[in-house]
Parts: C-alpha cells; structure tokens; sequence
C-alpha cells in the first residue's frame, strides 16, 4: 500500500534523506521543518501517517501531540530522536506514539515501522480488504506469478490441465480460476471421480471441465475408465470437448514407479501443468491473506490484526498452507469480538493445537521475542546506576526462575537447588545477591 507520509525535521539533511527513501517506497511525502505547519496539515484531514522528531525549533513534539491526537485520534505517528534516552521512549508510550526510532537509524528502519503503521490506518485498510475481498485469488509474492500467468494462458485453452501442490495451498481455487476465465464459465463445472458411465459423465459435463482432484487416489479401475472417457470425447468437435483439470498433492511420476498410476494417463493429463507453492515459500502473502480472510468472516470491514500478530502468522509453519490460515482466521474471528486482534490471541489459538513440548517451544519463542525487545531498549537506554545492562538483563531472568522454584518446592531450598540443576550454596549466594529472602 502507498500513504500520504507527513515529514517534520529541523534538520535539512535528515529530511532530504527521509523524503527520498520514502518516496522511494512508492508513498507520498510532505515535509516541513516545523510542529506548526504539521498540525495544520493533519488537522486539514492530510497524510495518513506521521513520521517526526522530537525537536524542533527548541520545542519537543509531545506537547502538541495531544492536540493531533484530538483532531485525528487514528493518525499513526512515528517518532524519531537523536535524544536517545528512556524518557523520550516513555513519552512516546504515554502519548501512545505508533512507533519510537532512535537516531542514528538505518532507512529501512523508519520505512519498515511506515508499512506497519499502515496496517493501522483504518480508511486505506477497508478499501483495501474490500479490494482483496474482490479478488478471486490473493498474492503478490514473486513465486504466485507463474500460477497467475499459467492461469492466464491456460484459461481460454482446450488444453488438459495438472495442478500440483501441497495440502491446503489452493488447488481447488484455482481450478475454478481456470473454469471461470475461459469460454466454458457458463458450462458445468463437474466435480467427479465416477467415470463408470462414460456417455452419461459426457451428458453432464456437456462441454464445460471435469475437475478430478487428488487424481493420485484414483483406483486401477478408475483411472481405466478416465481414459476410455477421454478417448470416447476426442470424438466430439473441439468446441462441445470437455476439458479435464486434475489436482494432486503426490508426484504422480512417483506413483507410476511404484505401479499404483497408469504412465499412459499421465502422459494424457498432464498436457499443461501449474505447479503451487507453499505458504512458506510465498513471503509476505500471509499478511494479505490473514486480512483478506478476517474481511470475509467479519461484519464490521474495520476489524483488523495488530502489526505483531500478523508478524507471528507470518513466522508461522503452516504444515496445511492457505487452508490452515483460513481456518484459524476465521475461529479468531468468531472466539474474539475485539476490534483489533492481537498476538496474544493468536498465540492462543496456536498453543490450542500443540503437545506439551510444542506448547514448550512456543512460549519460549514468545519468550524471546519478547526479551530481545527489552534487551534493545535496555541497551538503548541510559542508564542512571552503576548496574551493567548484562548485569539487569540476567537478573530479569534469574530472579523469577529462582522465586518460582522456591515457590514450586514450598520454600525448601535444598530442592529448589535441585529443580534448578545447581548447588545449594550457588543457590544461597544467588539468593543473598538479588535480595531474594
């Protein structure tokens, strides 16, 4: 998506920088080197996203916020400060700033915190699930282009055509793609693996696609009489021909080896193949399609996931692809009535399905997402006391693995130590050193 992106920075060269790199990524950009002209600008109905410093012309940015806020409460605003301390990160929390970046900062961090901002930006977010509603099939990663290409040429052909892809990555879907960008979309789409009457399967087909999905299932027996029923249509003019699409999740050369799949009918489906990658391979196209899905399953069009929750779908392996996504999309949307749906939830969801030691690991991954973000802000931050960063850092997690065994084992610290896996008089120096009592 491009946004109208309002630019305030004092400093010439700062701007000029972001101005580019922005424009760059294909938004618009306003800038001012000013608080006023800004406030002006977003109190005019202007920009979709905010992108400013924290000083300027002497004066810090939080005290107009609340102002900008009460014009556009909905307005994400990314702030960004070479006074790197953690009141300016307090601030930004207190004013409910989108995003906090520190200078010196990398482009890519500011243009990275502009795409999640707007995922938040409701108006350009409902049109765009509207628009993704409309679309028959959702993607934009490099790997769909192929299949939207086949698709394409293969439409409007007599040609038999062979869909392989993993289960739940949209074989069905595009079948139908394929049915209903051609000629044949006002004739059958015939879903079958009955062929034992060949004449009547004709009768019903009636020049439109026969559509045999998991065609690797077939028996001996059917897959005999699909290819008396293919010989027996040669014998109807090309224009009143029915055409076979065949869907698998197997290789079906593999098959033939193994002597379950006739090498003959091979050789007579797949004509013209369409191969589907799996969600894992297709980059960010999660991201469409967690909120396209939400769109569908919800009433209210301004429902949408938080910028981490849609970071954990796409972190997610999705062993059963598109279909297991929408799937979990549309339980979020029916267990949740919240406006916006949050990681946490999802995590939820997820931690449904897993065995213990799945649950385990996936808390742990939370986990560690989490400490690295306070680990970041910790080595940001200033520090007021003589305690190293490595040493608060450890003691963030020390200190409540120490209390929780002790809690665990009634207070007994022979066996908390033992729980622990270290000595008790480790234990007993560790206790005294965190004012554990």
């Amino acid at each position: 998506m491009k946004y109208e992106i309002l630019l305030a920075d004092d400093d010439d060269s700062v701007r000029l920088v972001l101005h580019k790199a922005l424009t760059r990524a294909g938004h618009t950009v306003k800038a001012t080197d000013n608080a006023e002209t800004l406030l002006k600008w977003a109190e005019s109905g202007q920009g979709d996203i905010v992108v400013t410093d924290v000083m300027m012309g002497g004066r810090e940015v939080f005290e107009d916020l609340p102002r900008l806020t009460e014009a556009r409460p909905k307005l994400p605003v990314i702030i960004i400060s070479a006074n790197n301390t953690v009141n300016t990160a307090l601030k930004s929390g207190q004013h409910k700033v989108f995003e906090y970046v520190p200078k010196p900062f990398d482009l890519d961090d500011v243009t990275n915190a502009v795409a999640r901002a707007g995922q938040s930006v409701n108006p350009r977010k409902t049109r765009t699930n509207a628009e993704n509603k409309r679309l028959p099939m959702i993607g934009r990663s490099a790997v769909m282009q192929p299949v939207f290409r086949a698709v394409s040429r293969f439409a409007a052909g007599n040609l038999p055509v062979l869909i392989r892809g993993s289960v739940g990555s949209g074989k069905d879907l595009v079948a139908r793609l394929l049915h209903d960008g051609g000629p044949r979309v006002d004739r059958p789409f015939l879903r079958t693996t009955d062929f034992e009457n060949t004449s009547l399967t004709l009768q019903k087909a009636n020049g439109g696609d026969i559509y045999i999905d998991e065609i690797g299932e077939l028996s001996m027996h059917q897959q005999e009489r699909l290819l008396a029923l293919m010989n027996e249509s040669e014998m109807i003019p090309p224009g009143r021909r029915p055409r076979i699409i065949s869907a698998t999740r197997k290789d079906l050369r593999d098959l033939v080896e193994d002597g379950v799949f006739r090498d003959d009918l091979l050789f007579r489906i797949n004509v013209a193949e369409i191969k589907i990658p799996n969600l894992a391979e297709r980059d960010r196209d999660t991201y469409e399609l967690a909120e396209a899905f939400l769109a569908q399953a919800s009433i209210d069009q301004t429902r949408r996931f938080e910028s981490d929750a849609l970071d954990v779908l796409h972190r997610h392996k999705w062993t059963g692809n598109v279909r297991e996504l929408e799937n979990l999309v549309r339980r979020l949307a029916v267990l949740y009535s919240d406006d916006v749906i949050t990681a946490d939830m999802v995590l939820q969801e997820f931690s449904k399905d897993l065995p213990p030691i799945e649950k385990a690991g996936a808390i742990q991954n939370r986990l560690e997402d989490q400490l690295e973000e306070a680990c970041r802000a910790l080595l940001e931050a200033d520090a007021d006391n003589d305690e190293s960063a490595y040493t608060a850092a450890l003691a963030w997690v020390e200190r409540p693995l120490i209390v929780e065994a002790l809690r665990m084992t009634g207070g007994n610290r022979a066996k908390a130590a033992d729980k622990l896996g270290i000595h008790r008089n480790t234990l007993r120096t560790r206790l005294k050193s965190l004012n554990i009592d």
